[in-house]
């Protein structure tokens, strides 16, 4: 039986594979920290559409009042959206990064995301990363196209 989780690890394993040559030829070893934190991402979604299929999600915890939440000095990953496509130039994983769009717009995604909202903590950030929307989100604005260059200066000799 094809579920939720095999077809996102079957996305995600396919986009390391692209990812892989550019993991090999990166000095700064920052493609191969994303590669790894792929690997995670895979086996927490894992992990969540298990204790969902057997009923076993713990209960959603309430945010305590009067206790600041400490955010990170520094980003562990850069947060633009699209930064991940942008460091992996390939079309394959466009083509990729495009077919997990589409995955997410099923309706069995779609119906996990209603009952598991802690889902989103998962792939808000992946989505983000790869440019694509997730269900339900409003489309992102198209950028400002640039302004028009200036007309050169006129000086007497023109």
């Amino acid at each position: 039986m094809t579920t939720v989780a095999t077809i996102f690890r079957a996305i995600l394993t396919d986009f390391q594979k692209v990812m892989a040559p550019f993991v090999n030829n990166d000095p700064t070893l920052f493609l191969l920290r994303v590669y790894h934190h792929l690997a995670r991402t895979m086996a927490r979604f894992d992990r969540l559409v298990a204790q969902w299929r057997a009923g076993t999600l713990p209960k959603q915890g309430k945010p305590r009042p009067g206790r600041p939440s400490h955010p990170r000095a520094t980003p562990a990953f850069p947060t633009g959206y699209a930064w991940l496509i942008r460091s992996v130039d390939h079309h394959n994983a466009r083509n990729h990064a495009n077919y997990l769009e589409h995955v997410l717009a099923t309706p069995e995604f779609i119906q996990f995301l209603a009952e598991v909202p802690r889902a989103n903590r998962i792939l808000r950030p992946l989505t983000k990363s790869l440019g694509i929307q997730m269900p339900g989100d409003p489309p992102r604005p198209m950028p400002k196209p640039a302004p028009p260059p200036k007309p050169a200066k006129k000086t007497w000799f023109n």
